[in-house]
């Protein structure tokens, strides 16, 4: 049986994460002002851009080298530049084909809550949901004899002894990630814009490679060679603070 507690704290992160996005919108909209068309065009940006292509890609990749897991380094190296490249050669395309009249602080920031807003939200859809639905399944008995029936039964097994596994914690650590993602989207929205207003191509490559170098890490994780997810989640936070005071740098050249 999975906790009450479990169950909640799924719910608890699929509710933050809606109210996060419109936290800050709202919040945006109170001490900027918010740009309209550069938040949806952030919002739809993201969706295309990483849940379509970039996953295309990683589709490609990881089923002509399924034994990725072997080999983190390499992983990370092709997750953070797939990452980098995908997001902010992306940003940059947007800004200088969609969003002409919007390329100001104003603009920017309102593009980077969209992407980073969006992401929470999608992130919490895409993957605590299906986690809820196979908890409820699990608890009412439903579970081997639907999903168990459609899936190879080791597949199946996983799936459930991962959720049996799992504690409040692990999806509770999901909020404060996702709140310091946000700061991160930003300033790479905002550092891309840089580039486009000083139509300095280099600071896309500076934003590619930060990504990446951000990303990089995380690839341990999702190997399995750290088994922490606090310290994950620390690293997160810390990017997440650092990236604050980034935005606050970049608003001053923007705004000059």
């Amino acid at each position: 049986m999975i906790s009450n507690a479990t169950i909640s704290s799924m719910i608890a992160v699929i509710i933050f994460s809606i109210l996060l996005f419109v936290t800050a919108i709202l919040f945006t909209k109170k001490q900027v002002g918010i740009s309209l068309k550069p938040l949806i065009i952030g919002s739809i940006g993201f969706v295309i851009i990483t849940q379509v292509l970039e996953k295309l890609l990683h589709v490609v990749v990881i089923t002509s080298f399924p034994n990725y897991v072997e080999h983190p380094w390499l992983f990370g190296l092709y997750g953070g530049f797939a990452a980098g490249i995908f997001e902010e050669v992306g940003r940059y395309i947007l800004f200088i084909w969609l969003l002409k009249k919007y390329q100001d602080y104003k603009g920017g920031l309102s593009f980077g809550v969209g992407w980073g807003g969006i992401e929470a939200v999608v992130i919490a859809l895409s993957t605590v949901v299906p986690f809820l639905i196979f908890a409820t399944m699990i608890n009412t008995g439903t579970f081997d004899s639907s999903i168990g029936a459609s899936l190879p039964s080791d597949q199946a097994a996983t799936i459930k002894e991962t959720l049996l596994n799992q504690g409040v914690s692990h999806y509770l650590w999901a909020i404060p990630e996702r709140f310091f993602a946000l700061f991160m989207q930003i300033a790479f929205s905002l550092l891309v814009l840089v580039a486009v207003i000083k139509k300095k191509f280099q600071y896309v490559l500076l934003a590619i490679v930060a990504h990446a170098a951000i990303d990089f890490p995380l690839a341990f994780y999702q190997t399995g060679y750290i088994k922490s997810l606090w310290i994950i989640e620390l690293y997160i936070a810390l990017i997440g603070v650092l990236s604050f005071f980034i935005i606050k740098r970049l608003r001053k050249l923007l705004i000059g």
